[in-house]
């Protein structure tokens, strides 16, 4: 009994996390934050169609400067101030075939290739998977590599919803795809302690690499921040709402955690009862 009940124990305090939608741009109108104060800037050829910033592709940066001849959304650093543990990156685009691959979904960047995590819905090898580049930001990853989450291919022009969590307490980065967890590859989630995402102050969607990749070739309709790292039900609860939900919506799919408190204390309750 004392096992069981040490158990639900832990399974509350783990249960336990809320995650705060901190950032979130739908480009309603333009790039604001609907959330927060780190509105967003449009630079070069990005246009905003159907609540979507929109790019259709094309080359990267000048000679490796991130801020030149670009097109993309360009959020203020405030956007990760004080984000130094977990957190959640989510996305709503859609997009379809380029070449080169590496198309850039979003990019959180020091300036330099040496710090960043880099979302890409297509990556340069058959069958291009999507994925998430990890790398330095405080993380000790394999010198001049990164750490790559990979799901299933993303360039059919539809719409679909990538999220993006990490564990500040276990440093563990897991990829979901359209409220799921990634499976297409061994890569799903990978093992990167430190990691600090407030350190990546230069930050892109749609374009904007720090390796001056190709700008996406389509559109992101919805971009989220949350504080924490969403749990699997989380994911596919926010998933369940569309890329369109209303911010109190999103929060709501959310428990606090005196509720998940409760549930848990109710059950050892029954427990106790039965003895």
């Amino acid at each position: 009994m004392k096992k069981v009940l040490a158990a639900l124990m832990m399974a509350t305090l783990t249960l336990s996390v809320k995650a705060d939608l901190v950032h979130r741009y739908d480009f309603t109108t333009d790039a604001s934050d609907s959330v927060g104060t780190a509105n967003g800037t449009l630079v070069g050829a990005v246009t905003l169609s159907g609540g979507a910033a929109v790019t259709d592709g094309g080359n990267g940066a000048v000679n490796g400067e991130w801020s030149l001849g670009n097109a993309y959304v360009a959020l203020d650093s405030s956007a990760v101030a004080g984000i130094t543990g977990s957190f959640t990156i989510e996305t709503w685009f859609n997009a379809t075939t380029n070449w080169p691959k590496y198309d850039t979904l979003f990019a959180f960047s020091d300036g330099t290739t040496d710090n960043y995590l880099l979302g890409a819905p297509v990556r340069a090898y058959d069958p291009w998977p999507s994925g998430v580049a990890i790398k330095g930001a405080g993380t000790p990853a394999p010198s001049g590599w990164d750490y790559g989450l990979e799901g299933i291919y993303l360039d059919d022009n539809q719409l679909h919803q990538l999220a993006v969590t990490y564990d500040a307490g276990t440093g563990i980065f897991q990829l979901y795809v359209d409220g799921a967890a990634a499976t297409f590859t061994a890569n799903g989630s990978v093992y990167a302690p430190g990691f600090d995402l407030s350190t990546l102050t230069q930050i892109g969607l749609n374009g904007g690499s720090c390796y001056g990749d190709p700008v996406l070739t389509g559109s992101t309709h919805d971009f989220r921040i949350y504080n924490d790292a969403l749990l699997a039900g989380q994911v596919a609860a926010v998933y369940a709402l569309g890329a369109d939900a209303v911010n109190a919506d999103i929060v709501n799919a959310i428990p606090e955690p005196a509720t998940l408190v409760m549930l848990g204390l109710g059950a050892i309750g029954l427990l106790r009862k039965r003895r």
